[in-house]
């Protein structure tokens, strides 16, 4: 396989465009779709369903009445566990390995929605309303966390490509529950948590150690003190857009004309072309070029804000754009971040997360009142209009102003002491190896033989066989000097010549 980002014969870089080609041609149809795009889709589809269709109870995010009964208490229940979860990953864990705990966030999930059903339309109201959308909002934040764990063990290319498909699947299947009749479409909507669970709990108990933290000392390693500036760069930035985002969107007529499933498809695929693209035209897939462009596109629409109309096509659909950018660009930064820089995959997706939903809980709840104003002065717009972009140069400059950031999210080398181990973390992460068999690897490129091995990490002979065949496939290669080879040359080539997949020879392909 040809290596991306390798020199021209006539010495010259490839342009972006041929970068963005070869990117693409590097990726598969199992990169782009497995069952876990689709498990993550169906509990990113149940969220749009129940918070932004009327199929379930009516209840949008900048309806300021339902704050307080939907979106407030839905929210305080995620971020309660997300915290929960972060400052308690062994307790978590101990509790997710008794027989069936790790089923009761899907069947809590299900239970709360087949309430919001009643108290829609049946003689309940509060306080059921409030305890079902809280319990909903903490199965939701349990959810987050174990699909965080699987993001974060995915290769570079396959977390940009399966995020991607992941909201592209789901704004479809939003779109056919909608559309069905009522009764079924309440039905699959109490199903869709259920079938995530079922995809979502085997691949976790096959993550092994990944939830326990992450190995430190190589790579390009965010350290503990700068992590701080990740949430709060992601709080201000879904802040500042939840406000701009309440201030465009009306979704009670596109929710009632039935238009809203397919501007939030549109929304999405905009989003994706708006990350993926400066993602992917690099030499490596520049993550911190997402978050530019990202920011870059908050910023065109809040200067839109004084000049459009609340309610029309146009603004709807910036408004949605907005959410969907939003919440894609959470997903792969946070992912990039538990990956390459060695953080635990519950803490980093626990603070994260939990600091994205507060900051678009209370944009949207100040947009949304300030929304209800009967009429909004030029003055007022402007004034909002400043103060969102302020938040947003103060987002940019948290997340991407620090030089451990910068370096993480653009595939920069670290800089650690022990370059041979950092050039074979690199090996492991372009190849998705997991923490065990990053160990026999790097044992191997050492030239230690398998007895050596065995002994050095306390391993059956099988087992360490059985590491070595994993390792193997996973770097197409045959034999223990091929595997010497692929780490020289991650050694002797800079970020910008190694690929992020396969080799050719285990070797730099010359001209």
């Amino acid at each position: 396989m040809a290596q991306k980002g390798a020199v021209k014969p006539d010495g010259r870089a490839p342009e972006g465009a041929e970068r963005l080609r070869d990117h693409l041609r590097s990726v598969t149809l199992a990169d782009v779709f497995d069952k876990r795009v689709l498990g993550f889709a169906l509990i990113l589809a149940w969220a749009s369903v129940t918070f932004f269709s009327d199929a379930i109870h009516y209840s949008t995010r900048n309806d300021v009445t339902h704050f307080n009964s939907v979106v407030g208490f839905s929210s305080l229940g995620m971020v309660a566990v997300l915290l929960a979860g972060a400052c308690g990953e062994k307790a978590l864990t101990r509790f997710e390995e008794k027989r069936f705990a790790p089923w009761l966030a899907p069947l809590a999930i299900a239970l709360a929605t087949v309430v919001l059903v009643i108290v829609e339309r049946g003689p309940i109201e509060q306080p059921w309303c409030s305890i079902a959308s809280t319990v909903a909002g903490a199965g939701l934040g349990m959810f987050y966390l174990g699909w965080g764990n699987v993001f974060s063990r995915l290769t570079i290319v396959q977390v940009m490509t399966k995020t991607a498909a992941s909201f592209v699947l789901s704004a479809l299947i939003f779109a056919g529950v909608v559309l069905l009749p009522l009764p079924a479409a309440i039905a699959v909507t109490i199903a869709l948590p259920l079938a995530s669970a079922a995809i979502l709990l085997p691949g976790l108990g096959s993550a092994g150690a990944r939830s326990h933290g992450a190995t430190a000392g190589e790579g390009p390693q965010l350290l503990p003190s700068a992590f701080p500036a990740v949430p709060l760069s992601l709080g201000l930035l879904a802040f500042a857009g939840a406000v701009v985002q309440a201030l465009l969107l009306d979704a009670s007529p596109i929710i009632n004309n039935g238009s809203y499933p397919w501007l939030l498809l549109i929304a999405v695929l905009v989003s994706l072309v708006v990350l993926c693209v400066p993602m992917l035209s690099a030499d490596s897939p520049d993550f911190a070029a997402a978050y530019r462009t990202a920011v870059l596109l908050f910023g065109f629409v809040f200067l839109l804000l004084p000049l459009l109309k609340r309610g029309t096509i146009a603004a709807d659909g910036l408004g949605l754009t907005l959410y969907a950018t939003m919440n894609m660009l959470t997903w792969i930064v946070l992912a990039r971040l538990s990956a390459l820089g060695r953080l635990s995959p519950l803490r980093t997706f626990g603070i994260g997360w939990a600091a994205q939903v507060a900051g678009f809980l209370g944009g949207s709840f100040l947009g949304a009142l300030l929304a209800s104003f009967s009429a909004m002065s030029p003055q007022l717009l402007s004034a909002m209009t400043l103060v969102c972009t302020c938040l947003l140069y103060v987002s940019y400059r948290l997340l991407l102003g620090a030089p451990a950031q910068l370096a993480v999210l653009s595939g920069a080398p670290g800089s650690g002491r022990r370059p041979f181990r950092e050039h074979c973390h690199r090996v492991a992460v372009d190849h998705g190896l997991t923490d065990r068999e990053e160990e026999v690897m790097v044992l191997v490129a050492k030239g230690r033989s398998t007895p050596r091995i065995r002994e050095a990490l306390g391993l059956t002979a099988g087992t360490v066989n059985t590491h070595l065949s994993h390792v193997y496939r996973k770097l197409e290669v045959h034999d223990r000097q091929e595997v010497i080879d692929l780490v020289e040359t991650y050694r002797g080539a800079s970020p910008s010549v190694v690929a992020d997949g396969g080799t050719q020879g285990c070797g730099v392909r010359t001209p």
